[in-house]
Order: C-alpha cells, then sequence, then structure tokens
C-alpha cells in the first residue's frame, strides 16, 4: 500500500511538471513578436513615373528606379491620370508624378504581389506630362519638327519607339532596336504590328526648329510609308539655357 502511495505521488508530480513546460512560450515565438516590424504610415514625398491601365498600376521612383505597385484607395491616381495633358496619348503611357505617402511591404494579392513593395498614396501634388527635362524619363532621343507637327520618343527601357503625328492627329507604336552608330549618324529602323516600317535618322549637328531661339545638337529625320518628316532632336542628359 505504502509503495502505491508513492507512485501516485510521483506521477502527480510529474503531471505538474509538464502542463508548466506546456505554459512556457518557445523562444522562436518570443523572438519573431519582438523583432516583427512597426510599419511607418508617416507620408514622405514620392517623385517618379506613374502608370494606369488594365491589370496595371505603378509608380517608377526616380530616386532609384524602383517599380512599386499603387494603393490609391484613399486618393483617385485614375482620374488626375486621365485628365492630364496627355495629347494623343497611347496605352500605359507614364506621366510624371509628385505624391506623399508610405511603403507598406510586399503584397500577396493578385498583380500587387508581383512587386516588392507597394506604395500607399495619401496626398497627390501634382501629376503632368512628362518631357526631355523629366529626370527620370528614360528616353534615348526626343525628336521633333513642324509644320507638319509630329513629335517622336526613342525608349529603349520601354522597349519601344512612339511617333506622334500631330497633323494627322495619330500615335504609332514600334517595337525598339538599337540603331546603328556610324560617323555621328544614328540610324534606327522599326516594324510595328503593322509590319510597316520605320527609319529614324538623327545627325550630330546644329539645328533649329525655325519657332524658337533654342539650338539643338542633333538633326532628325523620318521616314514613313513614304512620307519625310524633318526636324530636329534632343539626346538624354542635354542641357539647355532656355530652361523655365
Amino acid at each position: 500500500m505504502r509503495n502505491y502511495i508513492l507512485m501516485f505521488m510521483l506521477a502527480l508530480l510529474l503531471q505538474a511538471c509538464n502542463s508548466n513546460e506546456k505554459k512556457v512560450p518557445a523562444a522562436d515565438t518570443v523572438t519573431s513578436k519582438a523583432s516583427a516590424p512597426l510599419l511607418n504610415k508617416t507620408p514622405i514625398d514620392f517623385k517618379g513615373l506613374y502608370v494606369f491601365g488594365n491589370e496595371v498600376n505603378t509608380f517608377q521612383e526616380c530616386a532609384n528606379q524602383k517599380i512599386f505597385w499603387v494603393n490609391d484607395s484613399l486618393v483617385d491616381m485614375r482620374k488626375p491620370y486621365e485628365e492630364s495633358d496627355k495629347f494623343l496619348s497611347y496605352p500605359y503611357e507614364s506621366v510624371y508624378a509628385e505624391v506623399k505617402g508610405y511603403l507598406s511591404g510586399k503584397s500577396s494579392l493578385g498583380y500587387a504581389s508581383e512587386y516588392e513593395n507597394v506604395l500607399v498614396i495619401t496626398e497627390i501634388i501634382k501629376i503632368e506630362p512628362k518631357n526631355f527635362r523629366t529626370d527620370c524619363y528614360n528616353y534615348e532621343f526626343i525628336a521633333l519638327g513642324n509644320e507638319p507637327f509630329w513629335s517622336l520618343d526613342i525608349i529603349p527601357f520601354e522597349k519601344r519607339i512612339v511617333l506622334k503625328d500631330v497633323a494627322e492627329e495619330k500615335v504609332m507604336e514600334f517595337f525598339y532596336s538599337p540603331a546603328n552608330i556610324s560617323g555621328g549618324l544614328y540610324h534606327y529602323t522599326a516594324t510595328n504590328p503593322k509590319n510597316e516600317k520605320l527609319e529614324v535618322l538623327i545627325r550630330k549637328e546644329k539645328c533649329s526648329d525655325g519657332m524658337s531661339d533654342r539650338k539643338y545638337n542633333y538633326s532628325a529625320e523620318i521616314r514613313l510609308n513614304g512620307k519625310i518628316l524633318k526636324g530636329c532632336a534632343i539626346r538624354k542628359g542635354e542641357i539647355f539655357d532656355d530652361r523655365p
């Protein structure tokens, strides 16, 4: 009988020890909770290129070229994007934007999950068309002419060449291919889904647009469907004295 009582008391003691062990949280659980970063929702300024379209809502920051998915549930980015002065715009054309917001981390939802971070927009400072002075616009050349008015953007980053023919109110996109460079001449050839062939000749020579006092360092000639357009060109990084 005495041995039975001792064995019963020993079993109760072991059960109590096991119960106390279960109440102690695992070390890795404590560490993970303590080390989890707190989300800083203090808005800061962001400058970059914004794009909205079917299954696309992104912001490419000027400072480091990183691309974020945009959460604009607090402010509507779509309306000012569509209302910005984008004459003869084309699908997924980027605009320059300055906004306030914060980064909320990587999302696991839908298309947002394809990006490393989500930018939550809290305020729109301005949205406007980009131009040759937009720092983070990674064009190679921008060409332009008048009588008739036209412009052409060569954009390696987007793998496209875009011709805006103002006289015909038409925008045409072509697949980008690097230029054949020889003796100060940049010769681009490109095609589009309609199999139309575009030729762009940019020469290193002084050029005037005939409408302003600006002196360009490159001339431009566009050949398309038997039509020839002539004007001047700006190379990325050039600085002009007529800065507004």
